[in-house]
């Protein structure tokens, strides 16, 4: 499927920590969607102690590529990680636990063909999460977001997109790829500042397989909010390029 000396279309990044009840399983049903498509998956474990690696090590699968990160442990620098070690045209963040579906995948490679940038949405119509307490807070969070930064997309905590290797290295990794989930507000928010085309998917929340997620929702928001409020007027008359 992918190797050095044939082209890689895609390349879909799945940081992972603690995820071997939900990896092969998904990495399998990826590799299902995608198979039109010349593809590679880059699965980046955060030195899972639960033996995710060497389970996808392990499966010897040929169109998976695995690493361990074993210091420095964070959801952006793995997914930094992947993406500088990927070889794909066409890359795909997603997480690794089935919350972001699979299904999106062809419709968001295809589009890939006339926007810069895809995003998966929860709050465009048609998507949704089951979990009302949760999908108001992100909704209310996310209209804070676009308020305080004067941008357009709706979701910016979701994290399920696809974008064009050249339009990635428009943003200065330095300056998105640290911490947790607010990586993926500091990328939208310097996308939306370059005007690269971006087409908002609906995106329903899926169910993961097994193991637990961030429960520490009202925390996490207010971290996030820390960082939107610094990302905003720190770079406030400052060169963004730099």
């Amino acid at each position: 499927m992918a190797d050095e000396s044939s082209p890689v279309k895609v390349s879909v990044i799945l940081p992972c920590f603690n995820e071997k009840e939900n990896i092969l399983f998904l990495i399998e049903s990826i590799h299902s969607y995608l198979k039109e498509h010349t593809h590679e998956i880059v699965v980046v474990d955060d030195n899972s102690p639960d033996g995710t690696y060497d389970l996808v090590a392990n499966s010897n699968l040929p169109f998976v590529k695995v690493f361990k990160r074993t210091s420095d442990p964070s959801l952006a620098k793995s997914i930094r990680y992947g993406i500088e070690k990927s070889i794909g045209d066409f890359l795909i963040v997603m997480d690794s636990d089935f919350n972001h579906k699979p299904e999106y995948l062809p419709i968001m490679v295809d589009n890939l063909k006339y926007y810069d940038f895809i995003s998966a949405s929860r709050f465009v119509y048609g998507g949704d999460m089951r979990n009302r307490f949760r999908h108001i807070c992100s909704w209310l969070f996310n209209i804070f977001t676009r308020i305080l930064t004067r941008t357009f997309v709706t979701d910016s905590l979701f994290g399920y997109f696809a974008v064009k290797r050249e339009i990635l290295s428009l943003v200065n990794f330095d300056k998105v790829f640290w911490g947790y989930g607010d990586y993926c507000i500091r990328l939208m928010y310097y996308l939306q500042k370059k005007r690269v085309s971006i087409l908002q998917i609906p995106g329903v929340l899926g169910e993961r397989l097994g193991g637990e997620g961030n429960t520490r929702m009202i925390k996490t928001l207010m971290q996030y909010t820390v960082e939107v409020i610094k990302l905003v007027f720190l770079t406030n008359g400052k060169n963004e390029n730099k």
